[in-house]
């Protein structure tokens, strides 16, 4: 995990049909940012505001929500929310062929910590993080599930990225759903699972996440074949907005005076750039604290403005 506070991730967030083929006019954008550390439900956590919105508006959006990581040992933990899989669960209770059960409200109850990034554990193994089993009621059918969330650790892979290559470790997270005829120990049916395929690179954390569509066939309980879209995660560098792109490139670096100053409640910050590289814009209080970082990735060579809010 970065060592720093303030540490950003940009990311660009496109959704993906049936047959896993990217739909980029359907994108959006999340900024994640290393907070703070502090206790949070029994652990001590790095604490990451995170939100998502069109790249015309990311910047000017407020965080609303956040994500909770922890390391102890050799393994990453992190909070359990449901915001990952919370489309699959709606469309599950919306499809009117289960009144008694409520698969958000179950999923809600899962939610805790649990060691979801084990880096020493061997290749292609899974281990569970979670397993609940349940009985729902569909007509006059009695059906006995059980939850599982796993995990496996896969080989290590090197990833290129708009901000350069990363040696990362890889991990796949799935939620399975199995169904018995009897209840357990009889062997179940496995009905579906989820696939989520994380990156992991030293000092960055997640780098790229990968969900697949999921064709899910539940006619065996009596509920009509669905798809739920998949999600691809990775990291962008699109999220700074450019104010001259009909200027010329120019043949030095400068940081322009912010604009308007004095200023309440935000300020306009121009930059310059003679050549493609990594760019670090951070604003510092008068005590030399850091309380901003602006900007945090490769940019191309060009005339660039911010927002500081």
């Amino acid at each position: 995990f970065p060592s720093q506070t303030g540490f950003e991730w940009k990311f660009k967030a496109t959704p993906l049909d049936s047959a896993n083929i990217p739909n980029p006019s359907l994108s959006v954008y999340r900024i994640d940012k290393f907070e703070s550390v502090a206790n949070y439900e029994g652990k001590l956590a790095n604490i990451v505001p995170t939100k998502t919105g069109p790249l015309q508006t990311i910047l000017l959006q407020p965080f609303l929500d956040s994500l909770f990581y922890a390391t102890e040992g050799t393994n990453g933990f992190e909070y359990f929310s449901i915001r990952n899989i919370e489309p699959f669960l709606i469309a599950l209770d919306t499809s009117g062929f289960i009144s008694n059960f409520s698969f958000l409200d179950f999923f809600t109850s899962l939610q805790d910590w649990y060691s979801t990034y084990r880096f020493t554990s061997n290749v292609n193994t899974e281990y569970t993080l979670l397993q609940r089993d349940t009985t729902i009621t569909i007509g006059t059918i009695n059906a006995y599930l059980r939850f599982k969330y796993v995990a496996k650790r896969l080989q290590d892979q090197t990833i290129q990225t708009v901000l350069g290559s990363y040696n990362c470790k890889k991990f796949l997270l799935q939620w399975k759903i199995l169904y018995y005829l009897i209840p357990p120990p009889f062997p179940g049916i496995e009905l579906f699972s989820t696939k989520d395929s994380i990156w992991i690179a030293p000092g960055n954390w997640i780098v790229q996440d990968i969900i697949p569509a999921n064709n899910v066939d539940l006619t065996i309980l009596g509920i009509p074949a669905f798809t739920v879209p998949g999600l691809e995660t990775k990291l962008t560098d699109e999220i700074v907005v450019s104010i001259a792109n009909e200027e010329p490139i120019p043949n030095a670096f400068s940081l322009q005076q912010n604009y308007p100053n004095p200023f309440n409640p935000s300020t306009n910050i121009g930059f310059k750039i003679a050549d493609r590289g990594f760019v670090s814009l951070k604003v510092f209080d008068i005590l030399g604290n850091e309380v901003a970082t602006l900007v945090n990735g490769e940019l191309q060579a060009g005339v660039y403005e911010v927002e500081f809010n």
